[in-house]
């Protein structure tokens, strides 16, 4: 390959994903110091790189536009000409814009389907064939099924090294502290321990209560403060939860004697929906994270946290896990309906 001035990335999709891609990155930013690296984001992942030294562009995408509206982010693409267009993402859009980039070398990865789909992605493995010059198609059934590695990070490396003809050094998970938050929690004595409310939490093998439960046995420590966070204003799904506890606002963190008041009374407080970067800070002066498989389990894993993560008993655990578990970080893997949970997360923290 000539050399590479313009190198264009996509990753189209969920938070996680793109937490995960940020070590290929660092490993093209050393080797390729002097390129101008794009990537092109979705509106939900768009936050997680901003303000970072490893890329030096970002051009939002969202599936949801109407077509005339992606159809200009094509144009621009394609008037770019980059000299490498690199696609992580697994869907339709990532392929088409990958496919007609009009970029100079292109590479993609396509993931099979997990769920024993043996006609998955056939037609895009096709026109792989035709439009691109790399190709990684990952059998994540087979791999399994055989007990080797196929964990994103690792599947993102084999891509580019196919790419470049050369081996990489794996690289750490890397998010960028963003500086505008109001928050400042370094003259805390507690230890903050933090519980992400999404909605996999609730399922067949784990209620409400059981949740309540397990926050106010970890209560039982006064040396820790419990924050709730949200994943939207007043989730109907956790309203008869936290209606029990008192909420934190911005304003609470920035009044130091206020706050301090407030702790005072109680360890256990709801953080209603912040913001990314305030959000992002909390999840930074946590001593630990408990949260289903989703998004939070990477940024918490991005920030080098200890992460509790519970998987889906009836979604493939083992299989999730092998593909999705924190990159190179330590970590607490609990199943639901598997493990006694509660349990075993107070075991750990004690």
């Amino acid at each position: 390959m000539r050399e590479i001035k313009e190198i264009c990335i996509c990753r189209i999709d969920k938070i996680g994903d793109l937490i995960m891609t940020t070590p290929i990155l660092r490993s093209i930013r050393k080797e390729f110091p002097n390129s101008k690296i794009t990537l092109l984001v979705s509106p939900i992942n768009s936050k997680v790189l901003k303000e970072s030294e490893l890329i030096d562009e970002m051009i939002v995408i969202d599936k949801k536009n109407k077509l005339w509206k992606n159809d200009e982010i094509l144009k621009k693409i394609r008037k770019r000409s980059f000299d490498l267009f690199v696609n992580f993402s697994p869907t339709n859009l990532s392929y088409f814009l990958c496919f007609f980039s009009n970029s100079k070398n292109k590479s993609t990865l396509i993931l099979k389907s997990r769920y024993k789909n043996k006609f998955s992605k056939i037609f895009i493995h096709f026109l792989s064939k035709i439009f691109c010059n790399h190709i990684i198609l990952v059998n994540r059934n087979k791999l399994f099924k055989n007990n080797l590695d196929f964990h994103q990070t690792k599947m993102m490396y084999a891509l580019i090294e196919k790419t470049f003809n050369r081996s990489f050094n794996y690289e750490n998970l890397e998010i960028p502290i963003l500086p505008n938050t109001k928050i400042k929690l370094n003259y805390l004595s507690k230890k903050i321990i933090t519980l992400h409310l999404s909605n996999r939490w609730l399922n067949k093998y784990y209620t409400l209560e059981n949740l309540k439960i397990l926050i106010e046995n970890i209560n039982l420590n006064q040396d820790y403060l419990i924050f709730l966070t949200t994943e939207k204003y007043e989730d109907k799904n956790f309203y008869k939860l936290t209606n029990n506890y008192n909420k934190l606002q911005i304003l609470d963190f920035v009044n130091l004697e206020q706050f301090n008041k407030k702790i005072s009374k109680t360890n256990i407080f709801v953080l209603d929906y912040f913001k990314y970067e305030d959000w992002l800070y909390i999840i930074n002066n946590s001593d630990r994270i408990i949260t289903p498989e989703g998004g939070c389990v990477h940024v918490a894993a991005g920030l080098n946290k200890y992460v509790t993560v519970i998987y889906d008993n009836d979604n493939l655990p083992e299989y999730i896990y092998t593909e999705y578990m924190p990159w190179k970080t330590k970590h607490q893997k609990l199943v639901f309906g598997i493990n006694e949970i509660n349990k075993e997360i107070l075991t750990d923290l004690n």
